[in-house]
């Protein structure tokens, strides 16, 4: 079977069950589903690649206790172990796009262009952060918070400087990955904290559900130049 047929297979019953957990308000159910697709996306990893990098297993191993700590805590939120464990998972993403970073002279508009694009992200991160504070139950969580989405904004800023210096398929799905699971996460505190809504959270899933096959796709895709022709 091709790389989408086992994509397709694990993705679309999960993401069904996943969707009614969010509905009826199962949490643990949703959980669930969610530690069987990283699960599963690890399988398709090693069953793809014999020869498994260590980055990808660093993000798959942590990534996956990240989902037991929140699963066995029953919370939707952030404890310190799973911070501790997404802290882990991130740096093999990040160690793996590092790897194939080749830093080349940019021109001062890419500069101009790349500190608005970081302000601009840092801003809005930094409202979200502060608006949550009213709804935390005490400091240390409201210092998890920031340390967590600091550490997203990391990778938000080495995925900026790995595109603008590789224009690969690679460093695309790690853009990717990185805005869908910022974007991921902004949803899911909004609809745990302040605005419980259904379809936020659904939201939220669906594109948690995208940032995880990103990082498949990420890992399995080799290091290649595209022509600007390809980015098109």
């Amino acid at each position: 079977m091709s790389l989408f047929q086992y994509i397709l297979i694990l993705l679309v019953p999960l993401l069904a069950v996943n969707l009614y957990a969010a509905v009826a308000e199962a949490d643990w159910l949703m959980q669930a589903t969610q530690l069987i697709f990283v699960t599963g996306l690890a399988g398709i990893y090693l069953k793809l690649n014999n020869n498994a990098g260590f980055n990808a297993i660093l993000f798959f191993i942590f990534f996956f206790l990240a989902q037991i700590s929140g699963f066995f805590f029953d919370t939707n939120g952030l404890s310190l172990f799973s911070l501790f464990f997404y802290f882990v998972a991130f740096f093999g993403l990040s160690r793996e796009a590092l790897q194939h970073t080749r830093m080349e002279t940019a021109s001062k508009t890419i500069l101009v262009y790349f500190f608005l694009l970081i302000s601009v992200n840092t801003y809005l991160l930094l409202t979200h952060v502060i608006e949550l504070e009213r709804f935390m139950s005490s400091e240390l969580e409201f210092d998890i918070y920031i340390a967590y989405y600091s550490i997203l904004l990391i990778m938000g800023i080495i995925s900026l400087i790995y595109y603008l210096n590789s224009y690969s398929k690679k460093s695309i799905y790690f853009v990717t990955l990185v805005l869908t699971f910022i974007f991921s996460d902004v949803f899911r505190d909004s609809s745990h904290f302040y605005m419980k809504d259904s379809a936020i959270l659904i939201t939220g899933n669906l594109l948690w559900y995208i940032g995880l096959i990103s990082s498949l796709l990420f890992f399995l895709t080799p290091e290649r130049k595209l022509r600007l022709l390809n980015l098109l």
